[in-house]
């Protein structure tokens, strides 16, 4: 638990999910992957179809292996910020607060809902929040590698695992082999910067969304122009929040706050999510705000790759891992064969604590102000750039206030002696915008930048045969990736 302590005798367990090579014959070791988050469970893609993300190459030549980091989901112990009855309401309402808080009641009520969180999580997990970080994420990678037998780390992470992978290449340069880090996280950039650039990203993407339904969703678009759509999505932030809409077969109501979650939420892959998202809003023009919530609600079981914007799902791949299909011949999913012994039975599923991990994960890795002006100041910069995407990240933010401060501060990456590593960056990314991809690839010795022109978050696994062509080729062969290749 605390490699500056290590005899104190406290450990995290790690379960573990590996499918073997489908070519054991051409076998080249192992291939980690991290689908992001942080707080998202590598062993639950895995048991989804995450084997199947990957191309044919990468699948002949590796075996795939997922894993949940220290605090995440099958982890022993894991976060835990539920709110439990021990813990005062110190001021918190059960009253969304608004999207722009503006009145000094309204940032009061911000204010005491952020310190209910952090105390939630420090009477359930206070003795494990200082230990969750990614830098400590970094080194549990490393034996994990020692554990699987291989000599140098071949890894893919997507969103958040691309930080996670940075920060490996840094403490581990002469371990990496291949790296490839797909929707890029920026260390330079400080919370400010990573909550402004986060909302002006969804903002974009909605843009996108209006400019390029007629063509992904074709005569499905909840209006006849770009104009329109955007007139509609705006007029809709205006009514629901002064009058939610009603969602059948529920006391509950669609309010501002699950319109923003559930727009927000379908931004990650157009391809199979716009056109339920369009329904919703078509139906919500109307005053039915049920599509709208189960979109909201299925995208908050997930989690963001550290942009801010609450509610956003990072599934790693880009595409809808909750099949349920298994992740193909030869996969071990803890059963005790292989490295992933120790994993819950599906009758004793791990309780989903993206969200908690998301929290404290973000707010360990980069410091905070205690002041609340700070975040005033900045809210209100965020709403006139972005509006309701921007405010969001912002009180996001908040609850990182008063957490416990890591050992890890915004900064350029430095890994002498790291080989080439492939960062792939996607032009529409709303969860890491692509200017991220660019500046890491820039930093990192060797970085080769690959250039997805399209929408979504992330790259690899969505089926475009250049992409996963030029990662499998770096991958299998650690073939190079030329300056300004795009597809």
């Amino acid at each position: 638990m605390d490699y500056a302590h290590p005899e104190n005798g406290r450990t995290f367990t790690l379960p573990l999910a590996r499918a073997t090579a489908a070519d054991p014959g051409r076998r080249i070791g192992s291939l980690v992957l991290d689908p992001g988050g942080p707080g998202a469970s590598g062993v639950d893609l895995m048991k989804s179809g995450g084997a199947d993300s990957f191309g044919k190459q990468a699948r002949a030549h590796f075996d795939i292996v997922g894993f949940d980091p220290r605090g995440v989901a099958g982890s022993k112990p894991a976060v835990d910020c539920s709110t439990p009855d021990d813990v005062p309401d110190q001021g918190g309402s059960d009253t969304p607060s608004p999207l722009y808080p503006r009145t000094d009641a309204e940032r009061r009520a911000a204010l005491a809902d952020a310190d209910r969180t952090l105390a939630a999580c420090q009477a359930h997990s206070g003795d494990i929040l200082p230990h969750v970080g990614t830098l400590d994420a970094a080194r549990d990678l490393d034996v994990l590698r020692a554990a699987l037998g291989d000599d140098k780390l071949s890894y893919l992470g997507w969103s958040h695992g691309t930080y996670l992978g940075t920060v490996y290449a840094e403490q581990f340069p002469h371990r990496v082999r291949a790296l490839v880090l797909d929707g890029a996280m920026d260390p330079a950039k400080d919370w400010s910067e990573e909550a402004l650039s986060g909302g002006r990203a969804f903002q974009k993407a909605v843009d996108d969304y209006a400019d390029n339904c007629s063509k992904v969703v074709r005569q499905g678009c909840p209006a006849a122009t770009p104009d329109g759509i955007r007139t509609l999505v705006s007029d809709l932030y205006t009514k629901t929040a002064r009058h939610p809409l009603r969602i059948k077969g529920s006391t509950q109501r669609l309010d501002e706050n699950t319109l923003l979650s559930a727009i927000t939420s379908s931004m990650y892959s157009p391809e199979s999510q716009w056109q339920d998202l369009s329904q919703g809003l078509s139906a919500a023009a109307k005053g039915d705000g049920t599509k709208l919530a189960v979109i909201a609600d299925h995208g908050a079981g997930l989690q963001d790759d550290g942009s801010g914007a609450p509610g956003s799902p990072d599934s790693g791949t880009g595409q809808d891992s909750g099949s349920g299909q298994d992740a193909g011949t030869g996969q071990d999913s803890g059963t005790g064969q292989d490295a992933g012994s120790g994993q819950d039975t599906a009758d004793t599923a791990p309780r989903d604590n993206s969200g908690d991990v998301l929290t404290a994960v973000n707010c360990l890795d980069n410091p905070h102000p205690t002041d609340p002006q700070a975040y005033w100041h900045l809210l209100d910069r965020a709403h006139q750039e972005s509006g309701a995407f921007g405010t969001t990240t912002v009180l996001a933010d908040l609850n990182c206030r008063n957490w416990p401060t890591g050992p890890l501060k915004p900064h350029r990456v430095k890994a002498d002696g790291l080989p080439p590593v492939l960062v792939v960056g996607t032009t529409g990314d709303a969860a890491t915008p692509y200017q991220d991809a660019q500046s890491l690839a820039a930093q990192l010795p060797g970085g080769m930048l690959l250039t997805y022109q399209g929408l979504g978050h992330t790259a690899y696994g969505r089926s475009n045969a250049c992409v996963t062509d030029a990662v499998d080729g770096y991958l299998v062969d650690l073939k190079p990736v030329q300056p300004g290749t795009s597809c």
